[in-house]
C-alpha cells in the first residue's frame, strides 16, 4: 500500500523500474488516503451488479469517445436488450440518457459498482470548473458532487472512473482541490479505480473489459484483477521463452526483450503511458 504526499501523489508507481523489470510486475499497488481509513475492512458481495454511465459523442471541444460504448457493452449485461455478452449485469446510462437526475436516481438502485466512462476536465484549484462532462453536454462539478445531498456511492463497492486524471489533486501542494476519486470516497465509495494522467481510449477499453473479466472469472480481488489487467496491456499477446523466475501469485516476469520500446503488433499497448495511469485507492479485496 501506498500513502503519498505532495507531488508523489502524481506517481504512477505501477511504471516505477529497477532496470529490469516493472514494479507491477513485483506488487499489486494501492493507494491509500485518509478517506479510506473506515473503508478497509468491508469485504466484496459475492455477485456484483454494474450501473454504466458514459459519453461517446463529441460535445463542444470533447471529442467523440467511440470506444465508449463497446466498453460499456463489454462489461454490462443488460436484461431484456440485445447485448447479452456483458460480464457483469446491471445497467447502462449512454449519452442523453446520461443526466445528472438519472444518475442521482439509478444510484439509489444500490449497484455494488458504477463504472464512469466520459471526459474529465481539471482546472487546478477550482472545483467549480473540475467537472465530469455528462450526456446532455452538461458539466457535473466537483462543488456540486460534493454539495448535493442525494448524490451518494453508499454501497458502492468499487466505482470505476474510466476518464482522465480523475485521481489527481491539484494546486499549490496537491491539497487545495479533491480529486474525483477521493471526493467519490468521502461520499462512501469503498475503492475507486481512477486515473492520474490522460488516457487513450481503445487501450482504457481493453484494460477495463480484462480487469472485470479476470475479476469475476478468477474470483480474484480488486488489487490482483487491476494488476493483472495491466500485465496484460504490457505483455500484449507476446510468448515466453525461457521464462527467468516465477513471480508469486503465478505470474511469471518477462524476457529483458519483452520491455524493449519497439513496435510490436503483439503488445501495441506495452508502454506504461497506457497501463501505469490506472490506480486502485481504497479498499482493495
Amino acid at each position: 500500500m501506498w500513502e503519498l504526499d505532495g507531488s508523489l501523489r502524481y506517481l504512477p508507481v505501477a511504471a516505477l523500474h529497477d532496470g529490469e523489470y516493472y514494479l507491477v510486475e513485483d506488487y499489486r499497488n494501492v493507494m491509500f488516503t485518509p478517506a479510506s481509513h473506515t473503508l478497509l475492512k468491508e469485504r466484496p458481495s459475492p455477485a456484483w451488479r454494474a450501473l454504466g454511465v458514459g459519453v461517446s459523442q463529441s460535445h463542444g471541444d470533447f471529442i467523440a469517445l467511440p470506444e465508449v460504448i463497446p466498453e460499456l457493452n463489454s462489461i454490462i449485461r443488460e436484461e431484456g436488450k440485445e447485448n447479452d455478452t456483458g460480464i457483469l449485469t446491471g445497467r447502462v446510462l449512454l449519452d442523453g440518457e446520461f443526466t445528472e437526475a438519472a444518475w442521482v436516481q439509478a444510484l439509489d438502485e444500490q449497484y455494488q459498482v458504477v463504472h464512469v466512462a466520459t471526459h474529465f476536465d481539471l482546472n487546478p484549484g477550482n472545483e467549480e470548473q473540475s467537472f465530469l462532462l455528462l450526456g446532455d453536454s452538461s458539466s457535473l462539478t466537483l462543488g456540486r458532487i460534493r454539495a448535493l445531498p442525494g448524490f451518494t456511492f453508499e454501497g458502492v463497492e468499487l466505482l470505476t472512473l474510466s476518464a482522465c486524471n480523475t485521481a489527481m489533486q491539484e494546486g499549490r501542494n496537491g491539497e487545495e482541490i479533491e480529486g474525483f476519486a477521493v471526493l467519490a470516497q468521502r461520499k462512501g465509495a469503498q475503492a475507486v479505480i481512477a486515473t492520474l494522467t490522460t488516457v487513450v481510449d481503445k487501450s482504457t477499453h481493453l484494460l477495463m473489459e480484462t480487469f472485470y473479466r479476470i475479476r469475476k472469472d478468477g474470483k480474484l480481488r480488486k488489487a490482483e484483477a487491476l494488476q493483472l489487467a495491466q500485465l496484460r496491456l504490457l505483455q500484449g499477446r507476446r510468448g515466453y521463452a525461457a521464462p527467468k523466475r516465477e513471480r508469486a501469485g503465478g505470474i511469471i516476469r518477462k524476457t529483458d526483450e519483452c520491455l524493449r520500446f519497439k513496435k510490436d503488433p503483439l503488445a501495441p499497448y506495452a508502454h506504461p503511458y497506457y497501463w501505469a495511469p490506472f490506480i486502485l485507492i481504497g479498499n482493495w479485496l
